[in-house]
Parts: structure tokens; sequence; C-alpha cells
């Protein structure tokens, strides 16, 4: 109202005050807006300096069960924390270790743009391209075409791995790998294959060929489910031959194989209540049946 004053004995805050106390009422509205949020968000912005990605990570759940996700993946696991801003934290840690080591995956642009970056967010290389596995799909009939992305896609992933083994990086292993994750940008023969969702990580340990296998058995099982719901068995086995080819390491990846399907030790009896349970469960595409089929494609 014009011409109001403060109640007798008080004094009207001061424009730095009154500015503190919005800000903080906008960070009270956020925080409740991310509380009821399940999961990520993305949002592409437009700036003057072009389009970017904004990605906000929220919470998976409430509270009890997001601690439980957190602590069952890292006891169990092995794995980076589940929660919020863990996921954040690893998704910028490792954007800078797989661009230092040459791998292409989006621009950390958050440093450039603070005024879209926060403790919940980071804004990423806006990246234009349908992703692999649609790639595939729209080429369902063509061999010569998902050959040439099969083949690209498994030479950068060998090259990674080769990486991996001689730093001893985990890191450099992908947590969620797949043809899912993998954005087709630029004109045919001259594209990018741009990795992305690099929110979860592996915990450091001596022995990378689990976790090469691990992300090998995610990839194949995306192989299959590119396909949709009817897959061609005939068509799955040449993908992956064409994987093979492209990856080369022929040796390393029968190993990989190995892992699971000539487990030793404990891994044995372990491997096998968990193929029985997934040969009982039915459908295609289990890991223990894709293993065979890289087994196959790497001996012939």
């Amino acid at each position: 109202m014009a011409g109001a004053t403060a109640p007798p004995g008080r004094e009207p805050p001061d424009p730095a005050t009154r500015a503190a106390r919005r800000a903080a009422r906008r960070e009270a509205r956020l925080a409740a807006e991310l509380g009821r949020l399940d999961g990520n968000r993305l949002w592409p912005v437009d700036t003057p300096r072009g389009r970017v990605l904004q990605k906000l990570y929220a919470e998976r759940g409430g509270p009890l069960r997001s601690r439980l996700r957190d602590l069952l993946a890292r006891l169990r696991g092995g794995k980076s924390g589940t929660r919020a801003a863990a996921r954040r934290a690893t998704e910028r840690r490792l954007l800078a270790l797989w661009r230092a080591a040459g791998l292409d995956v989006p621009a950390d642009l958050s440093d450039e743009h603070p005024d879209l970056a926060n403790a919940r967010t980071l804004v990423l290389e806006y990246v234009e391209g349908p992703l692999l596995s649609h790639a595939l799909r729209a080429a369902a009939g063509d061999r010569a075409r998902r050959d040439a992305l099969l083949t690209a896609f498994a030479a950068a992933t060998r090259r990674r791995h080769d990486l991996a083994l001689q730093r001893g990086e985990p890191g450099l292993v992908q947590e969620h790998g797949g043809v899912q994750h993998v954005l087709v940008s630029g004109p045919p023969g001259a594209e990018r294959l741009v990795t992305f969702d690099l929110e979860s990580a592996f915990a450091p340990r001596r022995d990378l060929l689990p976790l090469l296998a691990k992300e090998l058995g995610a990839t194949l099982r995306s192989l299959a489910r590119a396909q949709g719901r009817d897959v061609d068995a005939a068509v799955l086995r040449a993908d992956i031959a064409a994987f093979v080819r492209g990856y080369g390491e022929r040796a390393r990846l029968a190993a990989c194989a190995a892992h699971y399907l000539r487990p030793r030790g404990l891994a044995r009896v372990l491997w096998a209540v968990d193929r029985a349970l997934e040969e009982r469960a039915g459908g295609e595409g289990g890991k223990y049946e894709l293993m065979a089929l890289l087994q196959d494609a790497v001996a012939s």
C-alpha cells in the first residue's frame, strides 16, 4: 500500500536484506519442487552462445528409498553414489576424464553458464542427432549402414577399453553401456558417436575384466532391444558379428564371454543360479544367450 511505514520501533529492511530473503524463498520453493521430482530433468536452453542442455539431478524415490539404494549400490555393486548430488559430481568427473582421454562426450559448459548451473544442475553441450539405437532401427533393412554404424561404435569402445586397461581406470568403463546411450551427430561418413549418461561409475579395483564383461553384456542386450519387441535372430547375429569386427581384440572379447559362460571359483555357483533364473524367465536377449552368440562370433 502506498505510504505504508514500518511498525513503530522496527526499521524497514534494507535492499540487500530484502534480496537475501527473496533468494531464500526461491531456494525453499526449488527444494520443495525437487523433493517432488523422481529422476533427472533435461531442458534445451538457447543462449547468446548457442543452444545448451541443462541437466537437473533429482532424487530417485523418497528419502528412505533413495538412501537405501545408495547404500546397496556402494556395498553390493561397488559403484559410485546414487543420490542426486553424487550423480552430478560423478558425471562431471567422468566427462572431464573422458574428454581428457580424447573420447567423444558432451562438453561440460557449466563454468561458461553460471546463471544456468548450480549444485544440482550441469550445463552440457547440446548435441544434435538421433540415438544410435534409433539410427539402427531406421536402418533395419540396410545391412551396410548397420555394419558401418556398429563397427565405428565398436572401434570407439575398444579404444576406450584399451585406455581403461592401460591406466587401470574403471571410470573409463561405462556403467550404463549400450547403443541407447550414444548420439549419432553429423552427416554419414563424418559422424560423431557421442556417448552420454555417465552419472554412475565403478569403484576402483585391480581386475577390470569383469567390468568390461558387464559393459559388453549390457551393450549386446541393447542391440537386441534396439530391434523392438520382435527380435530377428539373424539380424542380431549379424549385428554382433559387425561389432566383433569393429572391436578387433578377439581374445579380450572371448575372455569377457568366458567370464559369464565359464566362471571360476565362487562365481560358478552364483552364475549357475543366475543363469537358471534367466532361462526360467524365458524371453530373448538374456546376457548368457548373448554372450554365447558373442563367443560364436569371435570364433567364426
